[in-house]
C-alpha cells in the first residue's frame, strides 16, 4: 500500500502529453483509500490529451468517476464506447459529464454504435436550457449503422453540400431564452451499401 501510493504521488507530481488507457483505468476508491482523503496531495494526472480505449460496462461508471475526479485535462478527452450496452442509467452518466463537466474538458470526442441519440439530445439541451455554461466547449462524436441523418428543426444557417461521396450539413442552433448563446454544427455522413456513417461537431460559437 505504501509502495503504491508513493508511485501515485510521484505520477501526480508528472505532466503528460498523452495518457492511453486499454479497458483498465486506477480505480477511484483505491485512490481514495491509498491517500485517506489527504486534501494535501493532489490527486489528479495532468494530461493534454487522455484517450480511453475498449471501455466495457464493468468498468463504465468507475470511468466517469476517474476522468471526473483524477484527471487534469487541458486539450481533449476521448473515448471509444463500441463495447458498452449503454443502458438509461448509462446514457443519463454521459449526457451529465457532456453537460455539466465544460470548465474540466476543453473538448471530447467518442465513438460508439449506438451514440446517435446523444445528438438528439444534446441539441434539445442547447436550445432549451436556461444555462448553457457548464456544457463542454467542443463535442465530437462517431456513430454507425444507423439511418440517415435528420436535421433539427431548430437548425438555423443550413449549408448542404456533398464532397467526394459524402454530405457536409453545416448549421447554427440558438438558445431560445438567449439567442446570443449560439453553437455550431458540423455533420458529415457517409454512406456504404445499407450502412450510414456519422461525425457530428458540435461547438460553441463566440457570442
Amino acid at each position: 500500500m505504501i509502495i503504491a501510493r508513493c508511485l501515485l504521488e510521484q505520477l501526480f507530481k508528472c505532466a503528460f502529453a498523452s495518457l492511453y488507457f486499454y479497458d483498465c483505468i486506477f480505480n477511484p476508491e483505491m485512490i481514495n483509500i491509498l491517500f485517506d482523503n489527504d486534501k494535501t496531495i493532489p490527486r489528479q494526472f495532468n494530461i493534454k490529451a487522455a484517450i480511453l480505449f475498449d471501455i466495457s460496462n464493468e468498468i463504465y461508471e468507475n470511468v466517469f468517476k476517474f476522468v471526473s475526479n483524477h484527471l487534469s485535462i487541458s486539450e481533449s478527452l476521448t473515448f471509444d464506447f463500441r463495447d458498452v450496452d449503454f443502458t438509461e442509467k448509462y446514457a443519463n452518466i454521459l449526457f451529465n459529464m457532456l453537460i455539466n463537466e465544460g470548465n474540466k474538458i476543453p473538448k471530447i470526442k467518442f465513438s460508439s454504435y449506438t451514440l446517435a441519440w446523444v445528438y438528439d439530445f444534446i441539441t434539445e439541451y442547447i436550445a432549451t436550457s436556461k444555462d448553457c455554461s457548464k456544457i463542454i466547449p467542443l463535442i465530437s462524436f462517431h456513430f454507425d449503422n444507423y439511418p440517415p441523418f435528420k436535421l433539427s428543426e431548430r437548425a438555423e444557417k443550413v449549408e448542404i453540400k456533398q464532397v467526394d461521396g459524402k454530405k457536409h450539413t453545416n448549421y447554427q442552433i440558438a438558445n431560445i431564452y438567449n439567442p446570443k448563446v449560439k453553437y455550431a454544427f458540423r455533420n458529415k455522413e457517409t454512406r456504404h451499401r445499407r450502412r450510414f456513417f456519422n461525425k457530428v461537431e458540435i461547438k460553441r460559437t463566440r457570442d
